[in-house]
């Protein structure tokens, strides 16, 4: 005997809601819902991220306007740069230069990193209550670490040798600067000063830069410039030099006497060697630090000042 059996009743294919149907309200679709619930959490990560990157204490916050900058959400006043500035260039501030703002709103933001830097060395306010002690004890504290740490000699032979132009006596000259006539022949007129010939029969006439007398080295190189003071600082007494284009015409110098440096002997300069050495220890310690702060610090600059 055999049993009939029934094939199952294929299950009819999903269907889409219309177009039109998605957004009515009167007809339950998933899709519609999906898509709601995408948009609302869109909405809040945009709502997050704005209230995040400019919360205060962030670096995108903006900044008062009362302030120049915040340092770790400690204002540095604008009120406060505007006086600082016009004591130290005596003018105006509207009369500064945008670079010399920058330079002291800059020494503004260290003294304050220098100052929270001594509040967390546990510098407080009980003993020291005043800003300028703050940043000197913070100082302090780098220079007698530098200190501390004595310097081998070679060390100071070394810094010695380097610098050896900064321990020696002053250089002296008495010179002339000639300016050769337009039209006339410069290796001629040098020809005849060496022969003896003064310089009127030449038709040389004086620049007037070091017409004063004798001049330290460091008085002839700014009145020389870097190029002619270059030539005379190598001119034995009485020499004559080469002629020397220049923007204004072709000069000669012409060397009366030249005093040279004489370099103090290293036994000598030693103590002023070892004072050069901390010194100079201490203000790379000091940048470096300052480096370091400002590194970890949540600084902002006013956006007219930046």
């Amino acid at each position: 005997m055999t049993q009939d059996t029934a094939s199952p009743t294929p299950t009819p294919p999903p269907t889409l809601a219309p177009a039109g149907a998605l957004w009515d309200v009167h007809q339950p679709v998933g899709r519609r819902s999906l898509l709601l619930a995408a948009i609302g959490a869109l909405l809040g990560l945009g709502i997050a991220g704005y209230g995040l990157f400019t919360a205060q204490g962030t670096r995108t916050a903006s900044i008062p306007a009362e302030d120049a900058a915040l340092v770790n959400a400690i204002p540095v006043l604008r009120a406060d740069l505007i006086a600082q500035v016009t004591a130290l260039y005596s003018v105006p501030y509207a009369q500064t230069t945008r670079s010399q703002r920058q330079k002291v709103l800059d020494d503004m933001v260290r003294e304050e990193l220098y100052v929270q830097r001594g509040v967390e060395m546990g510098l407080s306010n009980d003993d020291i209550d005043v800003r300028q002690a703050l940043v000197q004890a913070t100082e302090g504290q780098i220079a007698q670490d530098a200190a501390t740490a004595k310097p081998a000699e070679d060390e100071l032979r070394g810094w010695y040798t380097a610098h050896r132009a900064k321990y020696a006596s002053e250089g002296l000259m008495t010179l002339h600067e000639w300016r050769v006539p337009a039209g006339a022949d410069p290796q001629r007129a040098v020809a005849a000063l060496r022969s003896g010939t003064a310089p009127d029969a030449l038709g040389l006439k004086t620049t007037g830069r070091v017409d004063d007398g004798e001049e330290f080295y460091f008085a002839a190189h700014e009145h020389l410039g870097t190029r002619v003071f270059a030539v005379a600082r190598g001119l034995a007494d009485g020499a004559i030099s080469n002629p020397i284009p220049s923007p204004d015409g072709v000069h000669i110098v012409q060397m009366i006497r030249n005093t040279r440096p004489v370099a103090t002997p290293y036994p000598e300069a030693r103590d002023q060697v070892l004072r050069d050495f901390l010194a100079d220890k201490i203000a790379r310690l000091q940048e470096g630090n300052k480096r370091f702060l400002k590194k970890r610090a949540d600084i902002k600059i006013a956006a007219d000042l930046q």
